[in-house]
């Protein structure tokens, strides 16, 4: 069984991996039979402290998907970024927003605000979203780019799990950004299209944003599929 490095959190300490088990392993050229190894970039969250002086919004902390839901357009603060707006759409076989955890934070060298979820999706899972707003508050820096990973999942045999990200203007509809202004992609597989961590940049620096991600999980036959969590951290302008 082989394993690849994804994520480590400094939160709990915790070292997590993606796993590729079953034939197609074998397959990667100039890999020992049955094992893949490959170094991934690590990211490290710390708990956002920061609030917001101007408004009152509350920290961001980490809790349920369903629990961000209920904070709407007020949201919360990570630094001086405002998350708002938090909305799911379950997919099919997909799990409810009351399965999902979140914590947010910072990144401990540049405090770039960002945002972890954690769930145990397992195929077959298609066609579910979480989407937010960002608003960056006026003494804030801008954001010009992000950084989206897969934390850790397992597949064996033949089975894909794939999350997909849009960041849209901020009057893009909250399940579909239309014409997004970046794409990214992180893939857990066996076959050569994996890749565990994606990062792009903006056409310009923006104050506000929407961001959907999209989750589907998918087995071939006689294999399974599944991930346990993935995170986007965003990008602010340096100045």
């Amino acid at each position: 069984m082989g394993k690849l490095g994804a994520l480590t959190l400094v939160r709990g300490l915790r070292r997590c991996w993606l796993v590729l088990t079953g034939r197609a392993a074998a397959t990667i050229p100039g890999k020992p039979s049955g094992t893949v190894k490959r170094a991934a970039s690590l990211a490290l969250l710390v708990l956002a402290t920061f609030s917001l002086a101007s408004a009152q919004v509350p920290d961001c902390a980490p809790g349920k998907l369903s629990d961000y839901e209920m904070l709407g357009a007020q949201g919360c603060a990570v630094g001086e970024n405002r998350f708002s707006s938090f909305r799911y759409h379950q997919g099919s076989s997909g799990l409810p927003s009351s399965a999902i955890s979140i914590t947010p934070g910072t990144s401990p060298d540049n405090d770039d605000p960002g945002m972890l979820f954690e769930a145990k999706w397992v195929a077959p899972s298609q066609q579910s979203s979480v989407s937010y707003m960002i608003d960056v508050q006026p003494k804030g820096k801008p954001i010009s780019g992000a950084t989206l990973q897969m934390q850790f999942g397992e597949i064996t045999g033949a089975g894909e799990a794939k999350v997909e990200t849009e960041i849209c203007p901020l009057a893009a509809s909250a399940d579909n950004c239309g014409a997004a202004e970046l794409k990214l992609q992180v893939v857990l597989s066996t076959g050569p299209a994996r890749k565990v961590s994606d990062t792009g940049q903006l056409n310009g620096s923006t104050r506000q944003l929407r961001v959907v991600h999209l989750l589907s999980v998918a087995a071939g036959k006689g294999g399974t599929a599944s991930f346990n969590g993935f995170m986007a951290v965003f990008h602010r302008k340096a100045p």
